[in-house]
């Protein structure tokens, strides 16, 4: 009984989830922190095997700071295309990845297609500079290729899987920060 429970709120909460959108109230009411810390949450229990190193991938330096000559929604495309590219990647091939919990990827996988839509309802609503930080932007969309390529090269094995799963939680980490950053902006701004 106590699993059709969950399950159904589960459904319903995806499904809910699916068709109202909060835009930048998602942001500013701090709606976004339950989901993100539930999104690092899943992530970080999902990594069983103990990875030696780390890939030679950094996120790049300038990536997820705010800087005062940038408007808010250029910042709010920089997260929303992180994690376009998040998903992306946790949609390629995980058939080695035996040691996942199946059920906490699809959550996490869920969670990641709620903040994009919410990101990209947000994004309808702000101003933009005219390049959108173009050059960050492009950085970041490489750093993401070498992680792809990363997994490719490495026949999507377990192992690279967990070294992604590892650049990734640095990523959200990260993105969470800039997130709270971002909040506080359009909470001292009246024009978003």
């Amino acid at each position: 009984m106590g699993r059709n429970i969950f399950a159904f709120c589960f459904v319903l909460s995806l499904l809910c989830g699916c068709c109202l959108s909060l835009g930048c109230k998602w942001i500013k009411d701090d709606l976004y922190k339950p989901t993100s810390k539930e999104t690092m949450n899943l992530l970080k229990h999902m990594g069983k095997e103990f990875v030696k190193g780390r890939a030679h991938m950094h996120i790049p330096p300038k990536a997820y700071k705010m800087d005062k000559h940038v408007k808010l929604g250029d910042n709010v495309f920089e997260v929303f295309e992180a994690f376009l590219n998040i998903s992306k990647i946790f949609n390629l091939n995980q058939d080695s990845v035996t040691t996942w919990n199946r059920t906490a990827l699809d959550i996490f996988k869920n969670n990641l297609y709620r903040q994009t839509k919410e990101l990209k309802s947000c994004m309808q609503e702000m101003k933009y500079s005219d390049n959108r930080r173009s050059t960050e932007i492009k950085t970041l969309e490489s750093y993401f290729k070498k992680l792809e390529h990363f997994l490719e090269n490495k026949n999507y094995s377990t192992h690279a899987w967990e070294v992604i799963r590892i650049q990734v939680q640095d990523n959200l980490e990260r993105i969470d920060r800039f997130t709270a950053h971002i909040r506080t902006h359009m909470m001292d701004n009246s024009n978003v």
